[in-house]
């Protein structure tokens, strides 16, 4: 069930009900039940896999939890994580190993077989992969307690706003808030249906709505000059943000409904000062799991710049990897390993700030960021690195672009003021949210001004936003 489809709404509505209704030692059951019907609404056979990794490292935190010794804590930890990885790694990986490996035959002159598997990857399996393997890395570096409730356990897993694409929660955050009673309040619904408001705007009016000009230019880049192409890596930098970002509202707003927390998995990164803090504020759940439980352990930023700049590489191409099976997705985690290793030279060596001022500096760093996140972009959404090299040439002839081409696209001259509009409010709403959310708590506290706004959006979104059951992007991952 996807979150912009009325199928979703129907089956939360129903949800809500269930759960509020039945006394609250069943709510767990309930939620429980929820999830995994929710899961199972892609393939049933999804949730085997789901329920397979519940179990493995539940086991292995109590079996770490119980062992007598170092030595069997590590071995519980090193077959949870051979198990985990294998899953991930077979189900995600193999194909494209297969693949390089025939093509790697064939430049050396042996032709193999086409042998390739074609398996289908599971919705969801690297954020919740990488969910579970966090809680056991936690209670193996007794940062906590191994859990001993089965299905507090379970729903922490399985948790179906945040199951398919994050955010990646920790748990310390989230195990407490399963072993509480939940009860139906106005303070968490209020602000839960914001969210909820706020992510499908993101989604339906902007994210889909630029979407005809993104394929339709990467599907043939060399139709097109490089002001088009230098366009699409733009529009798919905005789509992309606001597609996951709307995805992540969402997530909070059901579960805040329910009266859960969830974390914030973004900060209005077009409003960073430097590519640094872009990263800091995209993708936030991965981009700390990656800090907390790789680079920090491969010695972080101690030992020299020498060994610091191995360890950012050596997270990025992870991070690379992470997204998917595909080369693109390497050059892409190196191509920002390199600018942020670049910016942390930089700092250290010239330090700007004191050149600059903190002022002139931030807003150098926005010049600077955009441009560099944008390109890297690219890499992320081409087909094939060849492809990506191509839309990156064509910037030596750029041109002025025509609105009969936007129409041909399928951006007709209504939808593209619409869209116009959109990306105002976004970068107004973000603006807000960033820099004035002392302004924002003024505003909400205006007797009916939340309502009638909230109206308002509910209509816009409605009259203007894309419709269609359209995917989320992070499903592929």
């Amino acid at each position: 069930m996807l979150f912009n489809s009325f199928e979703f709404f129907a089956f939360f509505t129903a949800f809500l009900v269930v759960f509020f209704s039945l006394p609250s030692r069943a709510q767990p059951f309930i939620l429980l039940i929820g999830s995994y019907i929710f899961y199972m609404g892609w393939l049933p056979s999804y949730a085997l896999l789901l329920a397979l990794t519940t179990v493995v490292d539940f086991t292995t935190g109590l079996i770490m939890a119980g062992a007598r010794s170092e030595t069997g804590r590590k071995i519980a930890m090193a077959i949870a994580l051979t198990i985990n990885l294998g899953i991930l790694g077979t189900v995600k990986y193999l194909d494209f190993t297969i693949a390089n490996v025939i093509g790697l035959a064939g430049f050396f002159g042996y032709q193999l077989p086409d042998f390739a598997l074609g398996i289908v990857l599971p919705v969801g399996i690297s954020f919740y992969t990488f969910q579970s393997i966090g809680y056991t890395l936690d209670v193996y570096n007794r940062r906590i307690e191994a859990e001993r409730n089965f299905i507090v356990y379970v729903q922490y897993v399985a948790f179906f706003p945040q199951l398919v694409a994050g955010p990646i929660e920790r748990a310390p955050h989230m195990l407490p808030q399963f072993r509480s009673i939940h009860g139906l309040r106005f303070e968490n619904v209020a602000p839960g249906l914001w969210l909820i408001g706020y992510g499908l705007f993101k989604k339906m009016c902007v994210a889909d709505a630029l979407a005809p000009i993104v394929n339709g230019i990467f599907a043939d880049p060399q139709a097109y000059s490089g002001s088009y192409n230098l366009l699409a890596g733009v529009a798919f930098s905005i789509q992309l943000y606001c597609d996951f970002s709307g995805y992540s509202d969402v997530a909070r707003g059901v579960a805040r409904v329910m009266g859960f927390d969830l974390m914030i998995n973004f900060r209005q990164p077009f409003y960073a000062s430097s590519v640094t803090d872009m990263w800091r504020r995209w993708h936030i759940s991965l981009i700390s799991w990656f800090r907390d439980y790789l680079y920090i352990p491969l010695g972080g930023n101690r030992g020299g710049e020498i060994k610091t700049a191995r360890n950012i590489l050596i997270v990025w191409l992870a991070s690379g990897l992470w997204h998917g099976a595909a080369w693109t997705y390497v050059v892409w985690g190196a191509y920002y390993g390199f600018w942020l290793i670049v910016e942390r030279l930089v700092r250290h060596t010239i330090a700007p700030e004191r050149y600059l001022g903190s002022s002139l500096e931030n807003v150098l760093g926005r010049i600077w960021a955009l441009p560099i996140f944008a390109v890297g972009m690219i890499f992320f959404r081409a087909p094939s690195v060849a492809s990506a090299l191509t839309m990156l040439r064509s910037f030596a002839d750029l041109g002025p672009l025509s609105y009969g081409t936007f129409k041909m696209l399928g951006v007709p001259s209504f939808e593209l003021a619409m869209l116009g509009v959109s990306l105002c409010v976004l970068f107004v709403a973000d603006y807000f949210i960033a820099f004035r959310p002392q302004r924002l708590a003024e505003l909400a506290a205006c007797p009916r001004l939340p309502f009638v706004a909230g109206v308002g959006l509910t209509y816009y979104v409605l009259l203007f936003g894309v419709f269609g059951r359209i995917e989320f992007i992070y499903f592929q991952f």
